[in-house]
């Protein structure tokens, strides 16, 4: 799929949560795109199970016994324990990004400082 289709789900799915659009927003989708950069993996695709949404797929992760690591792109197995680290602070930053209460979402320029702090 294309980027135009993917912003259009995006929006969509973000619609479909508080059928309402924001600048919150914008941190939601910012947040599903760290989600793709970090697991490798693409928002929408049928190995996360029955079409599920990347956000869904962690979160779900996340809440079973599996370390977090496991979310991470396999690619990225080897790599330094610093580096590892700071993959999985940036996996908490997006989670925060996606949380489904906009109100609760941080700000782009919180984002950006906390992006900083990593």
């Amino acid at each position: 799929m294309d980027l135009f289709i993917f912003s259009i789900f995006f929006f969509f799915a973000e619609y479909g949560y508080t059928m309402n659009i924001t600048e919150k927003s914008d941190v939601y989708i910012y947040g599903v795109v760290l989600l793709e950069i970090l697991s490798g993996r693409s928002a929408v695709e049928n190995r996360l199970r029955e079409g599920s949404h990347i956000v869904e797929w962690v979160k779900k992760k996340m809440g079973s016994f599996e370390p977090a690591v496991t979310i991470l792109d396999a690619k990225l197995q080897g790599m330094p324990d610093q580096m590892v680290q700071e993959m999985l602070q940036t996996l908490g930053i997006a989670m925060f990004c996606v949380n489904s209460s906009p109100a609760e979402r941080p700000t782009m320029k919180e984002v950006l400082a906390l992006l900083m702090e990593v």
